[in-house]
């Protein structure tokens, strides 16, 4: 029985249950001049009679037992309403909320992300492509726990907690010689204006001097696509070709200006602790090398 219901109805309960006052008492570890009392002061608030003499023990009225029908209701509830509260100290944290560019959620981060909630399932995560410029906000108003970004700006509210080396390759379909001459007439594949990537490759252009014609495609995926296709090469994330490079779909084209290191960074809000769960993602990384600590 519920130690927290009232004593009145422990009282009603208890001898309804044993049959009388005196056994009732005893289970109760009372006097039976309490339960007389009890039930005493229960038939008052009530208004009507709940018990009558039955012999040496007491039976209930009609009243009584209609009474007792809806305790036990109350019981049902006030127990489930006990289990509910204990079940949600039980509950799963909610989920790790991580930012990233589009380029990293394309390149490494989709293995990490598996790896990890393979390696621990009761943490839950939701993964948040959002552009570069957004991500600071984002962090610093606890949106997202952390962000994985490129180079991020030495703001006091971000804190670089884990680094991972990120090298911008150009890249082509294989098999073909590719000269400077060639590069300044191929098609160049671009990222969409303000992406890290599309700038990057703006002042690789301008520093080797070439003018060649261009083509803006939003998808790290669909820029491969066309490279494995021969159609035109792209300045991209060696992480990002790193399937196609294994297997001889891609290559890799020298210049005076590649590869050129352009880190990914592991960020967090400099102003608060990081969830427990976001330190052990963080530490599994890690671990497996996705990323190193910043020196």
């Amino acid at each position: 029985m519920l130690s927290f219901l009232p004593t009145q109805l422990r009282a009603l309960l208890t001898v309804v249950e044993l049959g009388s006052a005196r056994a009732a008492a005893d289970q109760l570890h009372v006097s039976p001049a309490a339960i007389s009392s009890s039930l005493a002061a229960l038939q008052r608030a009530v208004g009507v009679k709940l018990f009558e003499k039955d012999g040496r023990g007491l039976r209930l009225t009609s009243a009584g037992a209609s009474f007792l029908r809806d305790v036990r209701r109350i019981v049902a509830l006030s127990s489930s309403a006990v289990t509910s509260a204990q079940a949600a100290t039980q509950a799963p944290p909610p989920p790790l909320h991580i930012g990233c560019v589009m380029s990293t959620s394309e390149a490494f981060l989709g293995d990490l992300l598996a790896q990890f909630m393979t390696h621990a399932p009761d943490i839950a995560i939701e993964l948040q492509v959002v552009r570069r410029e957004a991500m600071w906000d984002l962090i610093a108003e606890r949106t997202l726990d952390a962000g994985i970004v490129e180079v991020p700006p030495n703001l006091p509210t971000l804190r670089p907690r884990a680094i991972r080396r990120n090298d911008y390759v150009v890249a082509a379909v294989s098999g073909r010689r590719i000269t400077k001459a060639a590069l300044a007439d191929a098609l160049w594949l671009l990222r969409e204006p303000g992406a890290g990537t599309r700038a990057a490759t703006e002042t690789l252009l301008h520093e080797y001097g070439l003018s060649p014609h261009t083509c803006t495609i939003g998808s790290p995926a669909a820029i491969i696509r066309c490279i494995r296709a021969g159609v035109g090469v792209s300045l991209l994330s060696r992480d990002l070709i790193a399937d196609d490079l294994r297997a001889g779909r891609v290559q890799i084209v020298r210049t005076p200006f590649t590869p050129h290191p352009r880190p990914w960074y592991f960020i967090t809000a400099a102003d608060r602790d990081p969830l427990p769960e976001l330190e052990r993602f963080l530490t599994f990384a890690l671990q497996i090398g996705a990323f190193t600590l910043p020196e």
